[in-house]
């Protein structure tokens, strides 16, 4: 799909269907709509008017699961053999689900999750 829109590849280059999140990081490409090689929340007047509530709650989401347990793989799964392919639709989804193992790290009586 990627390659179908023609400008995708001229900016990320031959791999842009691959996940690189390392092409963003120290660059002055933001997810608030002013640059075309990204956006999740649109831009201009049908912008979403969630994007600081959104982008907040999936912080706050991911540090608390971060702190609250430690995550492994399944017994018997390595990680060179999880498949990174992903399949079209309205969001780019994983072809295959990513199942992993998440024991909880601190003691009960502090973790929040039930």
């Amino acid at each position: 799909m990627c390659g179908q829109l023609g400008v995708i590849p001229t900016i990320w280059g031959d791999d842009s269907s691959k996940f690189r999140p390392e092409r963003f990081i120290g660059s002055s490409v933001d997810v608030k709509g002013q640059h075309m090689e990204l956006l999740p929340f649109g831009s201009g007047r049908r912008m979403c008017p969630g994007i600081g509530l959104g982008l907040k709650m999936v912080q706050v989401t991911l540090a608390n699961l971060l702190l609250g347990f430690s995550w492994k793989l399944p017994n018997g799964v390595k990680r060179d053999e999880l498949s990174m392919e992903e399949k079209y639709g309205l969001s780019m989804s994983r072809m295959v689900p990513l199942e992993t193992v998440a024991e909880p790290r601190l003691p009960a009586h502090l973790n929040m999750w039930p």
